[in-house]
């Protein structure tokens, strides 16, 4: 083990948060995705098996563990994908030497269990997509009083001592939101079908709705409801609204509950409103074969755990991140441990670089719905639009 070093590489970066404190831009943070279906979930290579080695046991490569706090739709089996195949190419590089994934349904207390677990196991690191942004802090604690690298993964959750790799949920919900009102030329009556109450990307999500709304008060928000990011939840909620409210000019929903909208309308039999969609294959076919539908969809990418494994490998190797790079923790501005992802892509029928909505996103690419269905016509209907920096680009956030 190299718990000696990871100590090290703890108060290094603990100094380096506290010295880039102020004149940081503003802080701005998951998404679910499609189908309520996602295989079980798993606990990998915990050693604790009859006839299993120790994971400290096996070889001189480092061991990762990585908690997953959500598990109710594809867009987390994606990403637990899209990490696993990173970390089996570290692990043939002789890079890692075993890793662990652990998944819990918004269950905090087994997830910290299962934290505690990956602690006595004796893993080199731990990345952690929390069930809420307060709810680990014991086990952080443990974990780096122990030596053990903590990184928080996707969703954003402030701790000392700790490195954030995040998507931005606010850019991300923003560019929705000022979609929508260009779409409604700055007036009209909403609804509005938010995430899983509590999750940090959740809230920051409403935070981004509620800034951009806020400059136009002829758009009236007739309801607001939790979809939880399952297409059969926002169904349900959509449906209601439908039999409550007869006119109804715009639906601003996050990504994965888009089909759950439609089919809510489908079967009351109303003309589809403007609405926020969704960037899986199956919405982006739906849509395809909808010519009067007005959305847009923003890719929020699984692939987020993978520069953030990424960052975790070089960390491990001693390497230190440039102090620029980071920005002000989304939860707490006084930490400045984060690196903030930006969504690598904006879906409308025809591409629009040069929109409003575009606006100051240097790492996000406008594209057309005939090039996202391309770009997925090889994958499966529930995957999502998926993209993330590659491991040069990763390179270039450390000295």
């Amino acid at each position: 083990m190299k718990k000696r070093v990871l100590a090290l590489i703890l108060t290094g970066m603990m100094a380096v948060s506290l010295a880039g404190c102020g004149g940081a831009k503003e802080p701005v943070s998951d998404g679910g995705t499609l189908e309520e279906e996602a295989k079980a979930p798993t606990e990998e290579a915990s050693g604790e098996e009859e006839g299993k080695t120790p994971v400290s046991d096996q070889g001189d490569g480092f061991v990762v563990g990585f908690s997953n706090g959500y598990w109710g739709n594809t867009w987390r089996a994606q990403m637990i994908e899209d990490f696993e195949k990173q970390a089996e190419k570290y692990k043939t590089e002789g890079i890692l030497s075993d890793y662990m994934v652990s998944n819990t349904n918004s269950d905090a207390a087994e997830q910290l269990n299962q934290i505690n677990a990956m602690i006595d196991a004796g893993v080199d690191a731990i990345m952690i997509d929390a069930v809420s942004p307060t709810t680990i802090r014991s086990a952080v604690e443990r974990a780096k009083k122990e030596g053990i690298l903590v990184v928080i993964t996707n969703d954003p959750a402030a701790y000392e001592g700790t490195i954030c790799v995040c998507g931005d949920n606010y850019s991300w919900q923003q560019i929705q939101a000022k979609w929508l009102v260009e779409q409604l030329g700055g007036k009209g009556d909403i609804v509005v079908i938010s995430g899983v109450a509590g999750n940090s990307a959740d809230t920051f999500r409403q935070k981004a709705n509620d800034d951009v709304l806020s400059a136009y008060p002829d758009i009236k928000i007739l309801a607001s409801a939790p979809g939880s990011w399952s297409q059969t939840e926002a169904q349900s909620v959509m449906t209601t609204f439908l039999s409550s409210y007869d006119k109804i000019d715009a639906v601003l929903e996050q990504d994965v509950m888009g089909e759950g909208v439609l089919k809510a309308y489908e079967n009351a039999g109303k003309e589809l409103p403007v609405m926020t969609g969704d960037y899986t294959k199956s919405f982006l076919q739906k849509w395809s074969e909808l010519p009067d539908l007005n959305t847009i969809g923003v890719s929020y990418a699984p692939g987020n755990a993978v520069p953030a494994l990424d960052v975790t490998v070089r960390l491990l190797q001693g390497k230190t991140i440039k102090e620029e790079v980071l920005e002000p923790n989304p939860m707490d501005e006084n930490l400045v441990n984060t690196i903030m992802l930006d969504p690598p892509y904006v879906i409308t029928r025809e591409a629009q670089p040069d929109a409003v909505w575009m606006e100051g996103l240097s790492g996000t690419k406008a594209i057309s719905l005939d090039e996202a269905l391309e770009m997925m016509k090889d994958q499966a209907d529930t995957a999502g639009v998926d993209g993330w920096i590659s491991e040069e680009e990763v390179d270039a956030l450390f000295e």
